[in-house]
C-alpha cells in the first residue's frame, strides 16, 4: 500500500487507504501502549524519565495518527514525513528507556526477555528509520501535495471519499508513471490545475 498514489495490491473492499488505514491505526496505538505498559511495569523503582518516556510514547503515536491521517484526507503529503519522524523518536526512546532497564535493575521481575526483544528490534530499526526519512524526504521535495487550499470540511469529505474509493492496483515494482485522471475534488470544484491530480483506476471515479 502507498498511500501517496492509492496504489494497492488488489482491487477490494478491503485494500482501500481508508480500510487499511483504520486496522492500522488501530495496531500502531495498541502496539506502542504495550511497549509503554512494557517501560511502566519492568520500571519498579519508579525512575522519572523512564515514566515520561512511556507517557511520551503514547502521546507521540497519538500526534502520528493525526499527521497521517491529514495527508491523507488533504493530500498535505509532507506530514507523512512528520508521522515518520514521530516513529523514530518513539523507538528511539524506547530503545534507550529498555536498555537502561535491563543494564541497571536489578529485579526486572522475569521480564528481561521483553527488554531484549525491545532492543533487538529497536536498535537495528532506529538506523532503518534514518534511511527511510531522508527516502520521504526525497519524495517529499520530487512530488507534489496540495498546499495552498484551506482545509474545509468539503475537502475533507472529498478526501475521505478519495480514499474509500480510489485504488490504483499495481503488482510490479514501481509506482509512478501511470495514467492520470482529472482529480475528484478537481471535478466537482472546477479546478484542475492548480491540483497535482491522483493516480485512478480506470472507471471508478473518472467516468463518473
Amino acid at each position: 500500500m502507498r498511500y501517496e498514489h492509492y496504489v494497492v495490491l488488489h482491487d477490494s473492499l478491503w485494500s482501500s487507504v481508508f480500510a487499511t488505514r483504520v486496522f492500522a491505526t488501530f495496531a500502531e496505538v495498541a502496539y506502542i501502549f504495550l511497549l509503554a505498559y512494557v517501560l511502566r511495569r519492568i520500571n519498579v523503582e519508579h525512575i522519572g524519565w523512564v515514566t515520561g518516556v512511556a507517557r511520551f510514547m503514547v502521546l507521540q503515536v497519538l500526534v502520528c495518527q493525526v499527521c497521517v491521517w491529514l495527508a491523507i484526507l488533504t493530500e498535505r503529503f509532507e506530514l507523512y514525513f512528520y508521522e515518520e519522524l514521530g516513529w523514530l523518536f518513539m523507538y528511539a526512546a524506547n530503545t534507550i528507556g529498555s536498555a537502561y532497564l535491563y543494564l541497571t535493575v536489578d529485579a526486572l521481575l522475569g521480564h528481561e526477555n521483553l527488554l531484549l526483544l525491545n532492543l533487538v528490534f529497536g536498535i537495528p530499526y532506529v538506523p532503518f528509520q534514518l534511511i527511510n526519512l531522508a527516502a520521504v524526504r526525497r519524495r517529499r521535495r520530487n512530488g507534489k501535495s496540495i498546499t495552498m487550499r484551506r482545509w474545509t470540511l468539503e475537502r475533507l469529505a472529498l478526501g475521505l471519499r478519495r480514499a474509500i474509493e480510489v485504488k490504483n492496483p499495481r503488482t510490479d515494482a514501481g509506482i509512478l508513471g501511470q495514467d492520470r485522471g482529472p482529480d475528484l475534488d478537481d471535478r466537482i470544484l472546477g479546478d484542475p490545475a492548480s491540483d497535482v491530480g491522483v493516480l485512478h483506476r480506470r472507471g471508478a471515479l473518472s467516468r463518473r
